[in-house]
């Protein structure tokens, strides 16, 4: 008969006689033997992957990071920007300019150069155009609300100044957020099948990408009620959960900002509030007609419209990251990419501004983060008075790396001035100090301090801010 159980016999020993005896000492311990869960019990450690004796299989798989943590980890690995631009437009942006680049790449880039090009007279009033273009919310009507949000004690105030602000962003910004909707539905058409995908292309050409900002009905209502209803529909039918769904659910979140940007929400967020004795008191003499007359004069609109040299720069850096640039330049654009992005950020406390210039022939570029109020922390008259606490970063062609560092008191008027130069200026440090003890006399700034010095390295930004790392000025949240 077939051995169907596959039943086996032990194998005799040697010796006949000797019968075959299994002890507790001939089996092979099992130590990954797993006891029953008892809740109500003290069970001795076993082998269970979630036990605590475990020490290897108890760690945790993943980490308690916020958006904020990777930010910090972010600034600690990224690289200052300025020394990675100087070495691709400082060197080569004349020769890129030249060289047989893509179609009208190169025009892009000797566009820009013409653009950054001035006299040192003509730096102050670029450097003022960069910093009101940089701070949306500044002037005399964003500074009442600031006095509004700091004396009332309604938290309703409170939120309905915020809201504002947040429509009066969305409007400002429409024309950028078309744009970013015109490439992403370009996106999803490219991931469609054909004839679906040329739906939507018919769908998209409604679109008004010239609309004004605040002039949003139409568009919105294209998006909200054919182009997304026709993406879930698709996305339900082929059964799509890759990248198509996640750019048709970006695609959503821009639709929502987009319409909130609506102008007539805007003002009728602003009438609501005059309700608030509080806001009324401060506004009595404004009505809805005149609020969007103050925002479209604010110094960052004005300022925005002027400042043609920093979209070009953006474009350059877009196109440069795409190859365009060569492959050998293309890694370094995305990190300029990222550092921008970096430095934009809402983690990021203080101010920060990008000077590329084009000084008399000469190029450089600088890199500033400021905080204009600064307690003054372990310096001299800390806690005194307000400080202007600012870090510089530029280089110059031919010339080489600087690191400049200072903090101006506001009452005293006074500044303190760290500044370390190239090594092989040691020999020009008299020359160095006098020219900017010239520059501040003739500015009026008194000097308290002027340290100057070759150094290897660079200042690390958290050194000479470190409030960004005390979270003091942050929302510390995880998405």
């Amino acid at each position: 008969m077939s051995n169907i159980l596959k039943v086996s016999t032990p194998v005799p020993q040697n010796d006949p006689n000797s019968n075959a005896r299994v002890t507790q000492d001939t089996l092979k311990q099992n130590r990954n033997i797993q006891g029953e869960i008892r809740p109500d019990q003290v069970m001795r450690p076993d082998a269970r992957s979630d036990a605590a004796a475990n020490k290897q299989e108890a760690e945790l798989k993943f980490r308690y990071e916020t958006n904020f943590d990777n930010f910090i980890q972010q600034m600690a690995k990224s690289p200052t920007m300025s020394k990675d631009f100087g070495s691709v437009f400082l060197e080569r942006l004349a020769t890129l300019a030249q060289s047989g680049l893509k179609q009208g790449f190169a025009g892009n880039i000797a566009q820009f150069l013409n653009m950054i090009s001035m006299s040192p007279q003509e730096m102050s009033a670029f450097l003022k155009m960069q910093g009101d273009s940089a701070v949306r919310f500044n002037g005399a009507f964003f500074d009442v609300l600031r006095q509004i949000m700091q004396q009332t004690g309604s938290v309703e105030l409170r939120t309905g100044i915020l809201e504002l602000l947040k429509k009066y962003t969305d409007m400002s910004e429409g024309k950028h957020i078309l744009n970013n909707m015109q490439q992403l539905l370009q996106n999803i058409k490219d991931s469609m099948l054909k004839t679906p995908g040329s739906d939507l292309e018919k769908m998209a050409q409604q679109l008004n990408y010239n609309a004004a900002n605040g002039n949003v009905k139409q568009n919105a209502s294209i998006l909200k009620n054919q182009i997304m209803p026709f993406l879930n529909n698709y996305i339900t039918q082929m059964h799509e959960r890759g990248s198509m769904r996640e750019n048709t659910a970006l695609l959503g979140a821009l639709t929502a900002r987009y319409e909130n940007g609506d102008v007539t929400r805007l003002q009728e967020t602003f009438l609501k509030l005059m309700d608030y004795s509080a806001f009324a008191e401060r506004f009595k003499n404004m009505d809805a007609a005149t609020l969007l007359k103050v925002l479209a004069n604010s110094e960052f609109e004005k300022a925005s419209g002027r400042n043609e040299a920093m979209n070009q720069l953006a474009e350059i850096i877009k196109r440069g990251a795409a190859g365009e640039a060569g492959i050998e330049n293309k890694m370094v654009f995305k990190e300029l990419m990222r550092a921008l992005l970096l430095n934009e950020s809402v983690y990021m406390p203080i101010l920060h501004l990008t000077l590329p210039l084009n000084v008399n022939g000469r190029l450089m570029f600088s890199e500033l983060w400021l905080d204009p109020d600064d307690d003054g922390k372990g310096f001299r008259n800390a806690g005194q008075e307000r400080f202007v606490k600012g870090l510089i970063k530029f280089d110059i062609k031919d010339v080489g790396f600087f690191d400049l560092f200072f903090l101006y008191g506001t009452q005293t008027e006074k500044i303190s001035i760290q500044l370390n130069y190239p090594k092989d200026l040691d020999a020009s440090e008299g020359e160095i100090r006098t020219a900017l003890s010239k520059i501040l006399s003739e500015n009026g700034i008194g000097q308290e301090e002027i340290v100057l010095g070759s150094e290897d390295g660079t200042i690390p930004i958290s050194t000479a801010f470190p409030t960004i790392f005390e979270r003091k000025n942050s929302i510390n949240v995880t998405v």
